[in-house]
């Protein structure tokens, strides 16, 4: 059986996303007419402008990352009567507002014109029984008509809009602006940690997603507003963005480098083949270099994204960022390893010399941010914590300025 679903970037057809399910192979290919006039650029730099179909890997492997992971999926599919390994039926189910400008239909189907907009604005009491129905239904998934939208990621999370405090759901195709996500399970504090350290990544002049906290049924939920929407004549518009494993053509289950997945290294290696600007690259090695002072171990390659601004892309701001050593029974290895070594208590001002080497870029410019981090974190976390303290008082806040302030001494020179 063969099964295709149109694909758009921002509101262009651009192509055809399909499935044979005899064998289970997928493929892409470009629609001709979009060919002979590309106005949004290639989907993705692993899936360039040319004619012919692309072939089962580079098609799945671009489009399983717009998907949750499959321990998700197992829940997911639960609502949608879907197998957790059915790329296709997720994202006919789900992919009509994925990450960045992608969104996916059936053929009889197309996105809402850029100038009309179907949103419901929910009720404390509607946004709190959603909220709280996630751990049963991810991503609200099938949870009203009309709300086909799809989010990357392990966490339970809400793909919404956030104004002034409340929650409004994006119908048929309407650009979301916001990630909600509820307190994780038998893990303290994390809606404070998370926004703890957003914030402070932009504290000490980092480009970060948007964070905050907002009360809902007397509970505070993360907010995060989503990097890859700008607002055009009041009303907001799709900006494309790759993660690193789109980039490279790479399974989302493969996002760890310690399971094949992209090093420091391979991620620098594409963002010059695809000329970006030394400031992106350098932001990059900041980007590894913060979180590690916060002591991030989920710092992988789908936590790190180019954004697109016509057809030149920057790297995205920072996303997802948590202090996940905190958590004893979290692990205690970097995501991506840096210098050869990915243990956190062993990595030292070496190891940041070595990486640098191995990426080739000068260790002494690398070492000369490192020492300029590492002492603005150190200030600006306790600075912090006292303004945080104020509003959500919390433990969390001295567990993080330990981590931040063991990890400086590490590679103090």
């Amino acid at each position: 059986m063969h099964e295709s679903l149109k694909v758009y970037l921002k509101n262009s057809f651009v192509g055809w996303f399909s499935h044979e399910t005899v064998g289970d192979e997928y493929s892409f290919e470009y629609d001709k007419d979009y060919l002979a006039h590309p106005v949004e650029g290639a989907l993705s730099f692993a899936l360039p402008l040319t004619d012919g179909k692309f072939d089962s890997t580079h098609a799945f492997n671009f489009f399983s990352n717009l998907l949750p992971p499959r321990v998700v999926r197992q829940r997911l599919g639960a609502s949608l009567h879907l197998s957790q390994h059915n790329v296709f039926g997720f994202l006919k189910a789900i992919g009509g507002d994925c990450a960045g400008a992608v969104s996916l239909y059936p053929s009889w189907a197309k996105p809402t014109p850029q100038d009309v907009e179907h949103v419901r604005e929910l009720s404390e009491e509607e946004a709190v029984r959603i909220l709280k129905s996630l751990k049963r239904r991810p991503l609200y998934a099938a949870g009203e008509e009309g709300y086909r939208y799809s989010g990357a990621g392990a966490q339970d999370k809400l793909i919404a809009r956030v104004v002034d405090g409340k929650v409004i759901l994006p119908l048929y195709g309407t650009p979301s602006t916001h990630i909600i996500k509820p307190p994780a399970d038998g893990f303290e504090d994390s809606v404070i940690n998370e926004c703890f350290c957003q914030c402070l990544a932009s504290r000490v002049g980092l480009p970060a997603s948007r964070a905050e906290i907002i009360m809902l049924g007397g509970e505070g939920y993360y907010v995060s507003e989503r990097y890859d929407r700008e607002v055009v004549s009041g009303k907001p518009i799709r900006l494309h963005q790759e993660d690193f494993c789109q980039l490279l053509s790479v399974d989302p289950e493969m996002k760890y480098e310690a399971d094949g997945g992209p090093s420091i290294a391979d991620c620098i290696s594409v963002m010059r083949r695809m000329r970006m600007t030394a400031t992106s690259q350098l932001a990059f090695i900041d980007s590894i270099v913060f979180n590690y002072i916060i002591g991030n171990a989920d710092a992988h390659a789908k936590n790190l994204s180019v954004v697109y601004h016509g057809k030149s892309a920057v790297l995205a701001p920072l996303y997802d960022l948590v202090s996940t050593v905190v958590y004893p029974e979290l692990s205690r290895e970097m995501a991506m390893g840096i210098g050869g070594e990915m243990r956190f208590v062993a990595i030292t001002r070496a190891n940041f010399s070595r990486m640098a080497s191995g990426c080739g870029i000068s260790p002494k410019l690398v070492l000369s941010r490192l020492d300029a981090l590492c002492g603005r974190v150190t200030t600006a976390a306790e600075r912090l914590a006292e303004e945080f303290n104020a509003s959500w008082p919390s433990g969390m806040y001295g567990k993080i300025i330990e981590t931040i302030t063991s990890h400086v001494a590490q590679v103090a020179s």
